[in-house]
């Protein structure tokens, strides 16, 4: 754990994880793991942004020490929010089966659950070992616009074909004891794209992030269409 302020307790505990680029984290990443803290009562919600992601260009990605320092800004005033590291000091394309395996000895009595968009989790056969992920958590899928929730069963389909399982409640339950939460929550038209394309037209994305998040892109001249890999 980076974030001192808020520590998981070492019990057992409901451990919400939020996993992406934050390139940049903005107030609809913030909303949605707070409504679903509640909806499924995590004890906390621990961000990890990812060093080089498996499925997204690095074009306008910003270098992983900057973009964990956003995070950082954007959830300090939160206690159940916390930040992790952990994917800026393993070299090579962040996969998420590695990073849950490296998280399970930190937190051996956690239950994970698992936050995703839905355009993301039809998109899980593609991960590295899907079959494994499902066994190490219980994932957490909020809606995307233009996706409905029946596709979350095609895409249980595509990792293990010859399973039968069925949607009762937003719920599926997987024979393994994880289970897959369909999430409803507010819908905050807001895209990590959007503000990347505001700040390089010159134009406001106040109130679409944090202000703090806000004046260390402007600070640090993010966004404004220079080759952002650079450290």
């Amino acid at each position: 754990m980076v974030k001192g302020k808020s520590e998981i307790k070492r019990g057992a505990v409901k451990l919400g994880i939020v996993g992406g680029t934050f390139n940049p984290i903005h107030l609809g990443h913030l909303r949605a793991a707070e409504e679903i803290r509640e909806e499924l009562r995590l004890d906390e919600v621990l961000f990890i942004p990812s060093n080089i992601p498996p499925h997204r260009p690095l074009e306008s990605l910003v270098p992983f020490f900057h973009r964990y320092q956003m995070v950082k800004m954007a959830t300090v005033d939160n206690p159940y929010f916390a930040v992790s590291g952990i994917e800026g000091k393993r070299p090579g394309k962040s996969y998420t089966i590695d990073t849950l395996k490296a998280l399970y000895p930190e937190y051996p009595n956690a239950v994970f659950y698992f936050i995703i968009g839905l355009d993301a989790f039809l998109e899980i056969n593609t991960w590295k070992k899907p079959q494994e992920l499902f066994k190490l958590t219980h994932f957490v899928v909020i809606p995307r616009k233009g996706f409905g929730k029946k596709q979350i069963l095609h895409a249980v389909k595509t990792v293990y074909p010859h399973l039968n399982v069925k949607m009762q409640q937003d719920i599926i339950q997987m024979p393994h004891g994880k289970n897959i939460h369909f999430c409803p929550i507010s819908s905050l038209d807001i895209s990590a794209t959007q503000i990347r394309n505001l700040v390089k037209a010159n134009k406001s994305i106040r109130y679409l992030v944090p202000r703090a998040v806000e004046e260390y892109i402007y600070q640090n001249g993010f966004y404004r269409g220079d080759d952002e890999t650079k450290d």
